[in-house]
């Protein structure tokens, strides 16, 4: 059975356009409700389950909507001083009817106030979502903490934000927001195989393959060359100390190869987006020119530089956290034997009566 689209999207339109209008009037005869629906309509709540599918979001402006929310204010307010000034003007004593006209009044300028300033509010909101959806592009899994970076948000906001792009179909309805990974997915499979990447398995931590060494040796190589289109000699200074850890890093596992487990996650997401990021940086260097746009970028990667470099240190410390462990075990068990063993200032009160001998 064929479905003609065209008649589908008149028929919603159509519905769209009632909707609007059943609002409209809601506002002005009992705003209370007229507002909830308002709200529900623009997404407010979107971080629940929408089953309406609206336009796609790269055709949205929200210059219309901006234009309507404008009128209404404009509309709400002048009808609440209106009908305020009538009240007070014809004001003869206190009674039920007058105070009840005297509340609607006022009810109609906080509408108005709040359709006003709800402009700027959903305009932020669609900037969002436009940002989030050109940063998704094409990958299969992204995770939350990238977009809270690239959009200044908080993680709770954007989590909300991609789940109201989901649900109002902005982004393929296959994708979730996986909890664990703390993670968009997109492609179920990217997502697999990144969880059993950071799981690992007891085969994977045997012994680096070569494979694995040239790997290591190939990110360096072209770490060093990425760092050699650098001419900021602050952002140079910042890759050279990236390049430094990562060094140091790719050593400590080629001597433990027990440890490689730990590096799934720096190998296949954190080193390759640095390396992506110091490129991109090179060539916004390499254009002569100090436009705000390129100005803006080439801050926001040297910005980030000093966050990878605090997160490049901790994954070498991370290294030797097992280490750490069986260092403090060991000597714990070596102060314990040399206390009994009376062999310590802090001497049992029976010491006497304790091996005397290693």
């Amino acid at each position: 059975m064929n479905i003609n689209k065209g008649d589908t999207n008149a028929t919603d339109k159509t519905g769209d356009i009632i909707a609007w209008v059943i609002i409209i009037l809601l506002m002005f005869v009992l705003p209370p409700a007229g507002w909830i629906l308002l709200l529900i309509k623009l997404g407010v709540f979107a971080n629940k389950k929408v089953n309406k599918k609206r336009s796609r979001l790269e055709k949205k402006t929200g210059r219309g909507l901006s234009i309507f929310l404008l009128l209404v204010s404009i509309g709400l307010f002048a009808g609440g001083v209106s009908v305020s000034l009538g009240v007070l003007t014809g004001w003869v004593g206190v009674s039920l009817a007058s105070i009840a006209e005297l509340s609607l009044g006022v009810l109609y300028i906080l509408g108005g106030i709040i359709a006003f300033f709800s402009r700027n509010v959903i305009s932020q909101r669609l900037g969002r979502y436009k940002n989030y959806y050109a940063f998704i592009g094409g990958r299969g899994i992204v995770p939350i903490s990238d977009l809270v970076q690239m959009a200044g948000v908080s993680a709770k906001t954007a989590t909300r934000d991609v789940q109201a792009m989901i649900n109002n179909g902005y982004i393929d309805s296959g994708a979730y927001i996986d909890n664990e990974l703390e993670c968009l997915v997109i492609s179920p499979e990217e997502a697999k195989k990144l969880r059993t990447e950071i799981t690992g398995s007891p085969d994977d931590m045997a012994q680096p393959d070569s494979a694995q060494q040239n790997q290591y040796s190939a990110n360096l190589a072209e770490l060093r060359e990425v760092h050699s289109h650098i001419a900021d000699e602050t952002i140079s200074k910042k890759v050279s100390r990236l390049e430094e850890l990562t060094a140091k890093i790719f050593r400590i596992v080629e001597e433990s190869p027990e440890k490689q487990h730990q590096l799934k996650r720096f190998m296949s997401y954190y080193l390759p987006t640095t390396l992506k990021l110091v490129r991109s940086y090179a060539t916004l260097e390499k254009q002569g020119v100090k436009g705000d746009n390129i100005m803006s970028a080439k801050q926001s990667i040297g910005n980030i530089l000093d966050t990878l470099i605090t997160g490049f240190e901790q994954q070498l410390d991370q290294l030797f956290k097992s280490d750490a462990i069986d260092i403090a075990s060991d000597i714990n068990v070596l102060e314990n034997l040399m206390q009994q063993d009376g062999l310590t200032d802090n001497k049992p009160e029976f010491a006497v009566t304790q091996s005397g001998t290693f």
